[in-house]
């Protein structure tokens, strides 16, 4: 009997439940997609370490998972009370005809379970087919052929999404029982007449809390574009609170501030509804400002996530063009043969080689020359969180003649320095722009270097091609010096690259399996050896999981704080539009056309929409111009492409939103003229 009524009720009021229903099935499509990551590896030909890659950005995923659902969590049960009270007259009239709180409840859990049920299969089954366009991008992201696709389906993410959306719909239907069971039938019968309590009135104490919100926006704004944000310390977590703050205030002291601003305008604020639309608006940023204030955060880091993110995967592609200059590299302690090291625990990598060079890395133990002798001249630019690392940590040498062995590897054109000249080298510096900027100011400003002694001018270029293959980049800060420079000094690492023989790709993705299983049977050798084995195609894969990883999660969370601001704007709008049916009745009374009302509802309604948009947009425009320069530090982004995207994405979702949201208001507050 319930489920038929139910069923009735939802047949009845389906257009209600249109935008509750199709942001559910939004939320369960995305939640799904991100969740059936892990099961593309059975369609992808890929190496062990994209394999590891990928399992780790499940494992990440499924922690974000977490909190998404949170999130989500709390809009489905904000829209149950939005549909609620929406519903309290009927309610009420269920009970004035004999119905009990009791069996009014399960009706209303009925409802709830069938919405679920509902969303949740089409949710999954738009999840299911959206997530092979996830699949194209994997593929494209690690570099591998689709030749062996085949239709994916996640059994896992499939049970995942069923139990987190279980659950929460379970919370969902235990809140509505509650919800209903302390509701008198006097104020389910009168609740269209019941007004929300109005806080603030006081236009001195709005005035106040306004200035002293843009005080404290401002404030934030200063020191985060002073500090920055590459070190996440106390300074910038004040800098977040203060601001975060400030967007409080800014939104509970602004229906005060903002209606007496209008009205010193008197042609203004009289001008055809005008009096009425602020009325309005004014009404509700008051008794709402904390839930706009929280969407204006969340558009905010959704503004944030996808367009510095997608910035950074630029970045990425930037810094690892200098992280596998060669097919392979072994690095180990102390000066040893590798090769032979090999060799002797009978494992042959010769057998992998075209061309090679193995060359040490030297450290002088008896001067302990360190990196200070660089950076000290330009301690200015050294930044404050690195300046005891870039100073004390020792100043490496590499021989001139294995240099110019490792460039010809490469193809690429070696330097000849004299007896008396040595070079700075750093492949940190081609991806780092402070570290590159310290060293450029150095070679600027012709410093002379005293080692052993003896003083040595630095060659004028910058040398920054990689020397090791290494999914990060390999030697911070060394001297290239002529050979017999380094005699007497110890040998604080030798390191072997080469490229490998036939077809280069295979006989990598060979030697890591065999690498692999190798050590994975002789453990003792890593701790023996202090070995390190990197190939080309490894580091490729970790490029890929973090731009993937990038992707994703900027998309996931992006998406998700922006569906959930626009439904919560769009279910306030609607339950004010529901409330407010009389007073528009007033007006039509009065004279008001419906061209009229309709043209105030848009404008009440957009200006709703825009209010917190506005601001994230103000706020994004400080948050990306620091996010631009922490990311300069390892390559740069184009902003303006990023931006148009981003924009153009939050024009249809939030723009879909406003509009349902329009149309919606529209058909409530002139379905009593019908």
């Amino acid at each position: 009997m319930f489920f038929k009524l139910a069923l009735k009720n939802i047949r009845k009021s389906f257009k209600d439940y249109t935008l509750y229903f199709l942001t559910l099935t939004f939320a369960v499509c995305i939640f799904y997609v991100f969740n059936s990551i892990e099961a593309q590896k059975a369609m992808m030909s890929i190496s062990r370490s994209a394999s590891a890659m990928l399992q780790t950005i499940t494992q990440l995923m499924g922690m974000i998972s977490v909190f998404v659902s949170f999130i989500l969590g709390f809009l489905i049960v904000y829209a149950n009370n939005f549909l609620i009270r929406k519903r309290k007259k009927e309610f009420g009239i269920y009970m004035t005809l004999g119905m009990e709180k009791g069996k009014v409840a399960k009706l209303l859990v009925a409802e709830t379970f069938l919405i679920g049920v509902l969303s949740l299969g089409a949710g999954l089954l738009a999840g299911v087919f959206l997530s092979q366009g996830l699949s194209v991008v994997t593929a494209k992201l690690f570099e591998v052929d689709m030749t062996g696709y085949t239709f994916i389906f996640s059994p896992d993410a499939f049970v995942k999404t069923i139990i987190y959306f279980g659950v929460i719909f379970l919370i969902v239907m235990f809140a509505s029982t509650v919800s209903i069971s302390k509701y008198k039938l006097i104020d389910l019968i009168n609740a269209e007449k019941q007004n929300e309590k109005q806080k603030l009135k006081n236009p001195v104490i709005t005035i106040i809390l306004f200035i002293l919100s843009v005080a404290c926006i401002g404030t934030a704004y200063k020191l985060v574009l002073k500090n920055g944000i590459l070190y996440f310390d106390k300074m910038l977590a004040f800098e977040i609170i203060l601001g975060s703050i400030g967007t409080f205030l800014f939104f509970a002291s602004l229906s005060g501030f903002f209606l007496k601003l209008i009205q010193s305008n008197k042609k203004r604020y009289f001008k055809g509804l005008n009096m009425f639309i602020l009325r309005q608006i004014n009404s509700r940023i008051n008794t709402a400002h904390i839930s706009i204030s929280l969407i204006c955060l969340m558009l905010f880091c959704t503004i944030g996530i996808l367009s510095t993110g997608m910035g950074l995967n630029d970045a990425l592609n930037d810094s690892y063009k200098y992280c596998a200059p060669y097919d392979v590299s072994f690095q180990a302690n102390g000066d040893v043969n590798i090769i032979d090291m090999f060799k002797g625990y009978g494992f042959d990598i010769s057998k992998y080689i075209d061309k090679s060079v193995e060359f040490k890395v030297y450290m002088q133990s008896e001067n302990k020359l360190t990196k200070g002798v660089i950076f000290e001249k330009v301690a200015d630019l050294v930044p404050e969180n690195y300046r005891a690392y870039y100073m004390e940590t020792p100043l490496f040498l590499i021989r001139n003649s294995d240099f110019n062995k490792l460039m010809l590897l490469q193809g690429i054109k070696g330097i000849q320095l004299s007896e008396n000249q040595v070079a700075i080298y750093s492949d940190y510096a081609a991806t780092y722009a402070e570290l590159k900027n310290c060293l450029l100011e150095y070679l600027d400003k012709k410093y002379t270097i005293t080692i052993s002694d003896k003083i040595y001018n630095v060659c004028d270029t910058l040398l920054m091609d990689g020397v090791i293959t290494t999914p990060s980049s390999g030697i911070m800060l060394a001297l290239i010096v002529p050979d017999k420079l380094v005699e007497g000094s110890t040998v604080y690492q030798t390191i072997l690259s080469f490229n490998c023989n036939g077809d280069r790709k295979s006989t990598q993705l060979k030697l890591e399996d065999d690498m692999y299983n190798f050590l994975d049977k002789n453990k003792h050798i890593v701790d023996e050896s202090g070995l390190i084995a990197s190939t080309g195609e490894t580091v490729k894969s970790i490029a890929a999981g973090q731009k993937a990883l990038v992707t994703f999660l900027g998309i996931y969370v992006g998406l998700i704080f922006l569906i959930t601001s626009a439904a919560v704007l769009a279910l306030q709008q609607l339950s004010e539009a529901a409330d407010n049916r009389c007073r528009y009745e007033i007006l039509q009374k009065i004279g008001a056309d419906d061209s009229l009302i309709n043209s105030a509802l848009f404008k009440q309604i957009a200006i709703y929409f825009l209010l917190p948009l506005a601001l994230a947009c103000v706020h994004s425009i400080v948050g990306i111009k620091v996010a631009n320069d922490a990311i300069n530090e390892a390559g740069g982004i184009n902003v303006l492409t990023n931006i148009i995207v981003t924009a153009i994405l939050i024009t249809i979702i939030y723009g879909s939103y406003f509009l349902a949201t329009y149309f919606s208001s529209k058909r409530i507050i002139l379905r009593s003229k019908a």
